[in-house]
């Protein structure tokens, strides 16, 4: 499991919050090297999402753009926990509509 070292950033709800802890599953690493999907990425969008969503089982999805062969995607970032956060699947995808966004 990757663990980063605490960030400063806005979350959720918009409130500021003093650090973050973020850790990966091995299946979130895993997605994110097959699908060419950074941590440096997954980090951007969990500090300053597009917007956040409730999931299934009781986790929160964090959405950002990502741009990927001149297309923007929409990036799923699956999550449980508010201020230690771990990070549970990260996916792409450019169906906007079924995620409520406009590209």
């Amino acid at each position: 499991m990757w663990v980063s070292r605490p960030i400063l950033d806005r979350f959720r709800n918009g409130s500021t919050i003093e650090a973050m802890q973020i850790t990966f599953t091995q299946h979130a690493l895993a997605r994110m090297a097959e699908r060419g999907i950074s941590q440096a990425e997954v980090l951007a969008t969990l500090a300053q999402p597009l917007r956040t969503v409730d999931a299934q089982h009781g986790r929160n999805e964090a959405q950002g753009w990502i741009e990927r062969t001149g297309k923007r995607q929409l990036l799923r970032v699956l999550y449980e926990g508010d201020v230690v956060i771990m990070v549970v699947t990260v996916m792409a995808t450019g169906k906007f509509e079924k995620y409520g966004v406009q590209p």
